[in-house]
């Protein structure tokens, strides 16, 4: 389990906590007094109990403050789930992409490999034309120096991901097949909707303002006493025992302190309502910039199949079965190579950048799609 995930389950298991000890009557007080003290002993025993009463719907106040915070504790603890699972398909999907990389070098190197040896069997040691040898040499090493590149990437993408679900850097991972499937009717509206509903950062503030809110109904309540009531069985020597009622309540006569509570009490309330402002307006905003990212890569990617990887892979053809014969150029050949494997390495991109915008929406809606 992430540790950062495990942190915010743990505060949110915290704050539940605290609302079993919010609302509650404090512990009662017991008295011990002993009155005429004196050589011939003790004149009499006081034996008491005091209890302090909160009135006024102050306890349910201070419960309904506690359960807003608790609330607003598991939808932030969800709010770190949902970014860290956006970053883990986001990771994984790069993961993947880094393997496919590989495939596409290996490919390259292998096919350069291939006119390499067509040409040293072509032209031999002492053939004149070594220098399209050389040229093809070097662009097989620089094939082979673009293949561990990749594989460096791939490593480093293994540990991102490792490091996201909280394993260990060189943990094994399997191979990925292909990118996870992604929705593809989906409407800006339906997804602000949605986003609007279950985003987890919009309902931690609105758990906020209702934790404020019973917090300022409180301060209101500050110039209404709460009452001890006491009892005391009174033990005398003579055995004419009696007992004691008292009940007592505080003057509120720090009117400053209290002015001052109510004021701060208001200003958290109205700053937890302009936040909660504030995240609405900027998810809509957010949403829809993702939404449109996500649109305009799918087109991308539907414009580079359609209209550049088909006649790349037909002018590979066309110059390989040219080379083979003898009636194509050693550069021609080489730049049909280099160009398809442009093409492809750009698709790839393209969809590891669909795959994060998609997260990225998942993550503002707060979950799947």
């Amino acid at each position: 389990l992430s540790p950062e995930l495990a942190a915010a389950a743990l505060d949110a298991d915290a704050a539940a906590h605290r609302v079993g000890a919010a609302g509650v009557l404090a512990d009662p007080t017991i008295t011990l007094q002993a009155w005429d003290v004196n050589g011939r002993g003790v004149g009499q025993r006081w034996i008491g109990a005091e209890q302090e009463f909160r009135l006024w719907g102050k306890l349910d106040l201070e419960r309904g403050v506690a359960e807003a915070d608790a609330e607003a504790a598991r939808h932030q603890s969800r709010a770190v789930a949902t970014d860290l699972i956006a970053r883990v398909k986001t990771a994984y999907a790069q993961y993947g992409a880094a393997h496919r990389a590989i495939d596409l070098s290996l490919g390259l190197k292998r096919r350069l490999d291939e006119i390499l040896a067509l040409l040293r069997l072509r032209y031999g040691a002492s053939s004149v034309d070594q220098q399209e040898v050389i040229k093809a040499e070097i662009e097989a090493a620089t094939a082979e120096t673009e293949v561990a590149r990749r594989q460096g990437e791939a490593k480093s993408s293994a540990a991102r991901l490792n490091a996201l679900i909280g394993r260990d850097s060189l943990a094994p991972l399997a191979i990925p097949r292909g990118f996870r499937p992604l929705k593809t009717k989906l409407t800006l509206a339906g997804v602000q909707e949605l986003a609007r509903a279950a985003n987890p950062a919009l309902a931690t503030t609105s758990a906020q303002v209702r934790a404020a809110t019973g917090t300022k109904e409180l301060t209101d309540l500050n110039y209404y006493p709460d009452v001890t009531v006491g009892a005391n069985f009174v033990q005398r020597p003579t055995g004419d025992n009696s007992g004691m009622f008292t009940l007592g309540f505080k003057v509120p006569l720090q009117y400053e302190a209290k002015d001052a509570e109510q004021r701060a009490a208001s200003s958290r309330l109205g700053a937890a309502q302009m936040r909660y402002d504030a995240i609405r307006i900027r998810l809509d905003g957010d949403v829809a910039e993702a939404w449109f990212g996500l649109e305009a890569v799918r087109k991308a990617i539907r414009i580079v199949e359609q209209r550049q990887l088909n006649p790349a892979r037909l002018s590979v053809e066309t110059a390989r079965s040219g080379f083979a014969a003898g009636a194509a150029d050693l550069a021609t050949s080489l730049e049909a190579e280099r160009r398809l494997r442009a093409i492809e390495l750009e698709i790839l991109k393209l969809k590891v950048e669909e795959q994060a915008r998609y997260a990225e929406l998942e993550r503002l809606a707060g979950g799947s799609l």
